[in-house]
């Protein structure tokens, strides 16, 4: 084979590889929107993930990190973000924004409400609690250090009925070469003392069964009981996906999110009409958003 030939050679297999390429990379996309669009319209799923109504936060909420309500509550949402020891209180009507201390500035990722106080989990796995009678004025904040394995958390939820509290692994080492993700219940007494009540596991291969593009690993980023269904709503930033589980951490439903739409989804919480809210930190964009999901009736 002469120069030129053997070039030519080349440099058709090294298009034809690149062609390939693409269109696998393609297919791969197509077919992640296509499993998106058709869970956002599927008529079982009482939520349509792909018409969320944005609202543009305030600047001091880049970094939201955390949101919830309180109970009958669908108009003041609470949030916290992952630099400032500042509990957020944000008017959904006028748009209103009110900050008060509860900590010194560190890595808060998630909080939650019992019957009588907020859980602010810190990433370490540090979780501090107050009275909900002190959002505006917080003075009596308990510390609990080292109640949780060593690891990094994300995720934390409460059932005020049955005063638990539920904390999700992001990256522990109690999963490490296992198919599962651990996650830890506290009890939570009036005054807002915390007590290990047992834990619980998300099984990966179960995830793996609704998407195949799960790896041996699975990464939430925030959770919330959606207590009409006695489901959980299990958010994961870093694999872009929504996971329905039921009351005993079986998956029912695993929902892809869009890209375009959720650069950076780090909370979930639903109102009190039901309606589902998922807030995304800024990241590389101007602004964070958090988008709301009606309930379809």
């Amino acid at each position: 084979m002469n120069r030129s030939v053997f070039i030519l050679s080349l440099a058709l297999s090294l298009s034809s590889y690149a062609f390939q390429a693409c269109s696998q990379k393609a297919n791969t996309t197509k077919t992640k929107e296509t499993a998106s669009a058709t869970s956002a319209t599927d008529k079982t799923f009482p939520y349509q993930l792909d018409k969320g109504q944005p609202t543009e936060l305030p600047d001091e909420l880049q970094e939201i990190s955390g949101i919830t309500f309180l109970p009958d509550n669908k108009e003041w949402i609470y949030a916290i973000q992952d630099e400032k020891g500042l509990l957020y209180s944000y008017n959904l009507i006028n748009k209103q924004l009110s900050s008060v201390p509860f900590e010194k500035d560190g890595d808060y990722e998630d909080l939650a409400v019992s019957n009588s106080h907020f859980i602010i989990l810190k990433s370490n796995g540090t979780l501090y609690t107050f009275p909900i009678s002190e959002k505006n004025n917080i003075q009596q904040v308990k510390t609990f250090k080292g109640i949780l394995p060593k690891g990094e958390y994300e995720g934390l939820a409460a059932d005020p009925v049955h005063h638990l509290v539920f904390a999700l692994c992001k990256s522990c080492s109690a999963d490490k070469k296992k198919a599962q993700t651990s996650g830890y219940i506290f009890k939570i007494n009036e005054t807002g003392d915390l007590e290990a009540n047992g834990g619980f596991t998300l099984n990966i291969d179960q995830l793996k069964q609704f998407d195949s593009s799960f790896s041996k690993t699975f990464k939430p980023s925030a959770l919330t009981r959606r207590v009409s269904t006695n489901e959980w709503y299990i958010l994961s930033s870093v694999d872009k996906a929504l996971v329905i589980t039921d009351d005993k951490w079986n998956v029912k439903s695993v929902f892809p999110l869009s890209r375009k739409q959720h650069a950076q989804p780090e909370g979930i919480a639903f109102d009190a009409d039901d309606n589902l809210y998922i807030s995304n930190e800024a990241g590389n964009k101007d602004k964070a958003i958090l988008y709301k999901f009606e309930l379809l009736k």
